[in-house]
């Protein structure tokens, strides 16, 4: 299933980062003409922010990449583009998120690939004031105590995901398991694995990859994360098992992330790799992730998560 604004709203863990594949299928990308329906075509998402980006796909000259975010919109031939290892995209959207492809010349293009993730959170009030947004009664006063409208001006704010990640997610262990399940019949559900935290922990899908399999047989890689079933799941023809073919994702889970995969038809033994790490659950991610109340911990703790400064 794609990425849609439903998808969007399911992100409580934030931030989180949620992988998806695509085929063109027969005949493949139109000429003259985008693939329809978009691969990805996100609008009224709001209150979340939402970036795109490890887009991977096979440089074509036959293939325009589309893409928009907010009112920035991009038109580039992927003749000269990274082939079959994610470059180096990153489009921020508040409002709007497309990408698509489109085909200019000789034929239709069959059984056209892409992966990508996207990264998804709640703005915090320094996200608010760097992009300009109006702050609530609260908001200004949290913002006014912390200094979060100067820190914002000098540059230190809001803080890069890959910096918040590094400072505050605290890494007690990180594992890769491959698994071959034989898929032994259509349209029926196997299980990888069910991947559970310990105690005082969370546990964080980070990659996953897999055979490529026929594109007819259109074998899919299937994540439920606690309750949300179904939160990730795509096709494996898109990837493989060596560089270029693994997706980028980053999705907590407090309880449970349960792994699967059915087929339109039964290919027989396949073959799945993903990577996930075992996270220390600190007083800092209980409130970012919504889990204590006011009472339980500083005031000022929740106060500077909500400003972003932690």
């Amino acid at each position: 299933m794609p990425i849609t604004e439903a998808t969007v709203r399911l992100v409580k863990y934030p931030p989180e980062c949620i992988p998806d594949a695509w085929q063109s299928g027969v005949p493949g990308v139109p000429l003259n003409a985008e693939f329809a329906p978009p691969i990805l075509d996100l609008k009224r998402f709001s209150p979340y922010f939402v970036m795109l980006n490890n887009l991977q796909f096979t440089a074509n000259a036959a293939v325009v990449l589309r893409a928009r975010y907010n009112d920035v919109r991009i038109e580039e031939n992927t003749a000269a583009m990274l082939s079959l290892l994610p470059g180096a995209w990153w489009l921020p959207a508040r409002d709007i998120l497309y990408y698509n492809f489109f085909g200019t010349v000789g034929a239709p293009v069959a059984n056209y690939t892409t992966h990508f993730s996207c990264w998804a959170f709640l703005p915090t009030i320094a996200h608010k004031l760097f992009y300009g947004m109006t702050l609530t009664s609260e908001e200004k006063a949290i913002a006014e105590e912390f200094g979060v409208k100067n820190t914002v001006e000098k540059g230190l704010l809001p803080l890069p995901i890959s910096q918040l990640i590094e400072r505050e997610y605290h890494i007690v262990g990180g594992e890769t398991h491959s698994r071959s399940i034989n898929i032994a019949a259509a349209a029926t559900v196997f299980t990888i694995e069910t991947i559970y935290p310990k105690p005082g922990e969370f546990i964080v899908l980070t990659r996953i990859a897999a055979a490529p399999g026929g594109a007819a047989q259109n074998v899919r890689f299937i994540v439920d994360r606690d309750g949300d079933v179904s939160l990730v799941d795509l096709p494996t023809f898109p990837l493989s098992l060596i560089a270029g073919g693994e997706i980028s994702c980053f999705i907590p889970a407090i309880r449970e992330i349960r792994l699967t995969t059915q087929a339109a038809v039964f290919p027989g033994a396949h073959l799945f790799r993903y990577t996930f790490q075992r996270v220390k659950l600190t007083n800092i991610l209980r409130v970012r992730f919504g889990m204590v109340s006011e009472d339980e911990v500083p005031k000022d703790l929740i106060q500077k998560v909500k400003a972003g400064i932690v």
